[in-house]
């Protein structure tokens, strides 16, 4: 049976993009590094929140001899893509278009942002309007 998933916490977020963004499965250790170069973590810390993304379901775990390495079990995209669904539902009454507002009035955006938004948008609805 799989465990279901549950939301990410802020640190374990912070341990998954160092996990996505490797090629290759980590240790503890590594994560340690990658993650806290300035050892704002303990390594208990650290190896616990990787301990609880495996019973989440977030990572796999694999021993090589003493060393326990760890790789993701699902793409950032569907975690990302579920956790907006959540947000959207919970704060904006289910509403991308809603939230999409939200975010672009409240932070002034750069000019190459708004052309990749208008970019995204023409690819949506087919193209600019004249």
């Amino acid at each position: 049976m799989a465990t279901p998933r549950q939301e990410l916490s802020a640190a374990e977020w912070e341990i998954m993009q160092v996990i996505w963004n490797s090629s290759n499965p980590l240790a503890v250790r590594d994560v340690l590094e990658q993650a806290y170069p300035q050892a704002e973590k303990a390594y208990t810390t650290v190896q616990t929140l990787m301990n609880i993304l495996v019973a989440k379901g977030f990572l796999k775990r694999k021993k090589n001899g003493m060393v326990n390495y760890y790789s993701p079990t699902v793409s950032r995209e569907k975690v990302l893509h579920k956790s907006l669904l959540t947000v959207a539902g919970r704060m904006f009454e289910g509403s991308f278009g809603a939230m999409a507002s939200f975010l672009v009035n409240t932070a002034p955006l750069r000019p190459e942002e708004i052309q990749e938004l208008k970019k995204l948008l023409d690819e949506q609805t087919g193209g600019p309007r004249k």
